[in-house]
């Protein structure tokens, strides 16, 4: 009689492990289709959105123009030249910003004279 109680899903115990199915609501959350990318689109989307091919063109530009006798020296320092102009460009961004902030501040503050 037990093995009729559990298949027919009637006694307490099987009730239990019907409600223990959580993992198949994890999984039917987390399911989702595989979407193949090809290696070679992720590569080219990556070098794209990096700008890569434009900092080899612009190094390899200066590289065949001033001819250094260590390449690999004058290439590190375009390197760290490039890092340094674009820290440069996101601190004045962001001073920009602070200048903009300090302004509408000001303007928004200020009363106005009725003359």
């Amino acid at each position: 009689m037990e093995s009729q109680g559990l298949a027919g899903g009637e006694t307490p115990a099987a009730q239990s492990s019907a409600t223990a199915v959580k993992p198949t609501e994890t999984c039917e959350t987390s399911e989702q289709p595989m979407v193949y990318e090809d290696p070679f689109e992720v590569s080219i989307k990556y070098m794209e959105k990096h700008n890569i091919m434009q900092i080899f063109q612009e190094i390899t530009e200066k590289l065949v123009y001033h001819k250094p006798d260590d390449p690999l020296q004058f290439m590190l320092l375009e390197v760290q030249s490039m890092i340094n102009a674009r820290q440069a460009a996101m601190k004045g961004i962001l001073e920009e910003n602070e200048d903009a902030e300090e302004f509408l501040e000001e303007v928004l503050c200020t009363p106005l004279d009725p003359y």
